[in-house]
């Protein structure tokens, strides 16, 4: 498995639960990418196995 860093601008906190189909997938970012955006962001370690999320190690929100 690895962690990857995913950042959003959406905050879902039962994002472990609902880790496949969260609102979180519909705009997100990896590290590289979020040079430009101007939102307020939220960055999810998440755990993946492949291409599969299987868990959300934390949440931390990034200030811009």
């Amino acid at each position: 498995m690895k962690t990857e860093k995913v950042y959003s601008p959406t905050l879902d906190k039962d994002f472990q639960k609902n880790i496949r189909d969260s609102e979180v997938w519909k705009e997100c970012y990896r590290e590289e990418e979020i040079g430009d955006i101007d939102k307020v962001l939220y960055c999810y370690y998440v755990k993946f196995d492949g291409l599969k999320p299987v868990q959300v190690t934390n949440i931390t929100k990034v200030k811009r």
